[in-house]
């Protein structure tokens, strides 16, 4: 290879660099308001306290000692206690529990209390006998009801009969050849904006069952903003119909493009720096194996349970 071949490859692998770097960079910047909308919201998701729109109080275990919690049985106690009542409702069974999956609570016990339109969620913890208060205004934001007194209607083309008719069609061009008879599943529904007696309305009518509601339309979301955030968060699916929930369901199969873009992009780059390989192959490594063990962690932690 000739001095002059081996710089044009240089340059070339200078100019890939760059563009690969300005990828990650500008793709970085440019996705910005999702990356912390995801990152944001996500530890709201397993912090309820984060960014509470509620008052929140703790309470110590050491202040309900006395209570009706005392006598609140282990996760050990009460499983053997389970197993004791299936084995009275079917003595002919023979029900043991496995000594090797030691029996786990999923959640906190939870209950509401409504008092002065204040709701009042009490979380108890079952293991530490603790518990936490969260306070807020019971304010769930109801549109007027308009034309009240219409519960469903019957259009004439009947969409969701003539739906179920061409299943056997579908299924038939698919070259699935099912002859079950088709249930019903989801809620398909139909939104537009019309006028009541010249005062503006949201109409949403249920294709599954004629179910029609109309309410008073002030353009409202009936979210509060930590309730908003949360709710794009979670959502997922696209629309039929292109509108803005459409283009953020874009944006979500952009941002997991980029996601796996920028793991890629960052492997390329951490190789270039040779004085990097060795920690960061060490690191990525103990990734890995971190990664596999909660994998296969939260495979049982599933199989075991039923949420």
């Amino acid at each position: 290879m000739t001095n002059e071949t081996e710089s044009k490859n240089r340059k070339r692998r200078t100019r890939f660099t760059m563009v690969l770097r300005r990828v990650h960079l500008y793709a970085g910047l440019f996705l910005l308001p999702w990356v912390f909308l995801y990152g944001i919201t996500g530890a709201m998701f397993n912090h309820y306290g984060l960014f509470s729109e509620a008052n929140i109080v703790d309470v110590p275990s050491s202040a309900l000692s006395g209570s009706a919690l005392d006598d609140f049985p282990s996760a050990d106690l009460l499983a053997q206690q389970v197993v004791e009542q299936l084995r009275l409702a079917v003595p002919d069974a023979k029900i043991e529990m496995v000594d090797s999956h030691q029996p786990e609570f999923v959640n906190d016990v939870i209950l509401q209390v409504k008092e002065d339109k204040i709701k009042h969620l009490v979380h108890i913890d079952p293991v530490a006998k603790s518990a936490w208060v969260a306070s807020s205004p019971d304010k769930k934001y109801q549109p007027d009801a308009m034309l009240a007194k219409i519960r469903n209607v019957d259009v004439p083309s009947r969409p969701y009969e003539l739906a179920k008719t061409s299943v056997a069609s579908v299924l038939e061009s698919a070259g699935i050849g099912a002859d079950g008879k088709s249930e019903p599943q989801g809620w398909c529904k139909l939104n537009f904006l019309a006028t009541v007696d010249g005062t503006p309305a949201r109409v949403t009518y249920v294709l599954r069952d004629g179910h029609v509601d109309v309410s008073k339309f002030e353009g409202k979301s009936g979210m509060s903003p930590r309730q908003f955030f949360m709710r794009l968060h979670t959502s997922h699916g696209r629309p039929p119909h292109w509108n803005a929930r459409m283009m953020w369901s874009l944006f979500v199969d952009i941002m997991a493009c980029a996601m796996v873009g920028w793991g890629v992009t960052g492997l390329v780059m951490w190789w270039q720096i040779k004085r990097t390989r060795l920690i960061g192959g060490a690191v990525m490594m103990l990734s890995i194996a971190t990664a596999i063990g909660l994998y296969y962690g939260m495979i049982h932690f599933y199989a075991a349970s039923k949420l």
